[in-house]
């Protein structure tokens, strides 16, 4: 669980320009100042000191801000916040981002605050401060993610501080919005809105995780620019803020003034280190739990596989006599057919009759005869009267039989791929590549459950992302869709991914006319980028891009010099 940040060991710097000289004005901005600051200080949310809240609007130069940022982050003992509202502007040459003062214009950079010197300030050596947020509302914030970027990769953590929250309002491909007539920008009114009220059935106090995801839900809600986020050593468990909507939360009993008035906690870096380390030590624990629920269930589904397979393909044990029997917990009633997937669920307190025994299974109906299958955990049962009139007919023809056997290897050896890929390591020489399936085919969860969360379909390309045991982990295109794949026979073969999986998506225009090739491999145009229109880079493939051409054609652009980003 997260600890509040002292308030009185903490500093914050909000800093935002909403009148320019040459670029479009954000009066919405000032209004951001004003509104966090008020949060920010609330003793029923954070309680940072007035003095320890430092707003620089319309500030003169990059300079007074840098030695603010810095100044703040020496006396700064337990957490420093800054925060810049106004527009943000990219280098077109090298894409960095760069935070526009009073004065800037989008010709001259120079007259910005390169978002790198804002980073050195805080990563300032005489630093005190044991945790940083940096939070920025402004265009192509993202920007701040990505750090410095080449032709083929991009080095995203060289932008995060160390011990740091990054929250940006927007990608790096997309502007932030101040919708007209709302009193904040969209990214920061959420901000002020959740801060303020809380977020239900969730811990008090809001660790910075939790904030990014209400904040996210709730711009994505509004169909608005979705923030992003990036933590180092635990920044997400930063928490600035109380939850007043949590059922634990108790509002202050002592003024602020008051509070503002007790002396200061002593420096206890030692009591610092034990309180991060309990923390780490809570992730570790909690990553290995969720790992070892992972085996022990894929366990379960080869078990419970196994013994399907066995009450499928065996015989009727003839000295079986039918007995009526209650479970005294609800358990899944199998289908004859060998699938894993239940076909009813048995209920406490109702009377089922138990007609034959096979294998390792107990062939099972209720009273009406509507629900009909195998149960396989018969322990604590409660027994009744034995029935030796029951109709034990199977009903079932060879047909039928020989299908449900060949249903029940397939199930067991499913079961047993799966464990093998959740129980197994990484294969440390695995190269990424794109593939498609012929037919569609489950994508298993990485929890070890045989119940698939979603189906590969042809004539779409899927990420294979790592070999572990005898499955493949793999992803589609956006991410969203991310599980094993136990079969990859017939499987085809794209492009090798040979660069970082976290590329974003960008539009893009090219300086002069150039081919699309085929993305299989071969050496086929399959279409021509003309200047003048706007292209998609979906991904990055080797030293060139996958892109999707103006008039719909997709390829790769092997020759990637001189394109303008938008």
């Amino acid at each position: 669980m997260a600890l509040l940040s002292d308030p009185t060991r903490s500093e914050a710097v909000l800093i935002g320009v909403h009148d320019y000289a040459t670029l479009e004005d954000l009066p919405a901005v000032a209004q951001n100042l004003e509104g966090l600051r008020a949060t920010l200080t609330d003793p029923e949310v954070w309680g940072l000191p007035d003095t320890a809240c430092t707003v620089i609007p319309q500030p003169r130069s990059a300079g007074e801000v840098l030695d603010t940022v810095r100044d703040r982050a020496r006396r700064a003992e337990d957490t420093l916040l800054v925060y810049y509202a106004g527009h943000g502007l990219t280098d077109p040459h090298t894409d960095e981002l760069y935070l526009a003062m009073p004065e800037s214009d989008r010709e001259r950079e120079y007259t910005s605050l390169r978002y790198e010197s804002l980073r050195r300030a805080i990563l300032d050596q005489q630093s005190s401060a044991q945790r940083t947020v940096v939070i920025l509302d402004c265009c192509y914030s993202g920007r701040a993610l990505l750090g410095k970027m080449s032709a083929s990769t991009h080095i995203a953590d060289q932008a995060v501080v160390d011990g740091t929250c990054l929250l940006t309002a927007s990608s790096e491909t997309r502007p932030a919005l101040s919708p007209p007539g709302e009193r904040y920008t969209a990214f920061t009114g959420e901000l002020i809105t959740t801060l303020t009220e809380g977020v239900p059935d969730r811990p008090d106090p809001l660790d910075m995780d939790t904030l990014y995801r209400h904040v996210h839900r709730q711009l994505a809600g509004k169909s608005r620019p979705l923030p992003q986020q990036r933590n180092r050593n635990l920044g997400g468990l930063i928490a600035i803020a109380r939850n007043r909507a949590a059922a634990s939360f108790v509002p202050p009993s002592t003024p602020a003034p008051e509070l503002l008035n007790l002396p200061l906690r002593q420096s206890d870096a030692e009591e610092r280190l034990a309180r991060t380390e309990r923390q780490a030590e809570q992730l570790r624990l909690e990553s290995e739990r969720l790992h070892q629920q992972a085996q022990r269930r894929a366990r379960e589904t080869v078990e419970t596989a196994q013994r399907l397979a066995s009450a499928v393909t065996a015989v009727a044990d003839p000295d079986f006599e039918p007995f009526w029997f209650a479970v005294p917990v609800p358990r899944p009633l199998y289908g004859e057919d060998g699938s894993l997937e239940p076909v009813a669920e048995l209920e406490p307190g109702v009377w089922y009759l138990a007609v034959e025994q096979r294998g390792k299974g107990i062939l099972a109906r209720d009273e009406e005869g509507a629900k009909r299958g195998f149960v396989l955990d018969m322990t604590r049962i409660e027994y009744g009267v034995a029935d030796a009139t029951a109709d034990i007919a199977s009903g079932q023809t060879p047909s039928d039989v020989a299908a449900a056997k060949r249903r029940t290897e397939w199930t067991v050896r499913e079961a047993e791929r799966l464990a093998s890929a959740v129980t197994a390591v990484a294969d440390p020489d695995f190269e990424p590549f794109w593939f498609a399936v012929p037919v569609p085919r489950p994508l298993y969860g990485e929890d070890g459950s045989l119940e698939p969360v979603a189906e590969l379909e042809p004539g779409v390309w899927y990420l294979a992302v790592e070999q572990r045991g005898k499955g493949i982990l793999a992803r589609d295109q956006d991410g969203t869709k991310r599980g094993f794949v136990l079969d990859m026979t017939g499987t085809q073969r794209g492009i090798e991914l040979l660069t970082d999986l976290d590329f974003k998506p960008f539009w893009f225009a090219v300086p002069v006319r150039r081919p699309l090739m085929s993305e299989t491999g071969v050496a086929e145009e399959v279409g021509q980028l003309l200047p003048g229109v706007w292209h998609l880079a979906i991904d990055q493939r080797g030293q060139g891009l996958l892109a999707l051409s103006g008039d719909g054609h997709r390829g790769i652009l092997l020759d990637a010099s001189g394109i303008q980003r938008g």
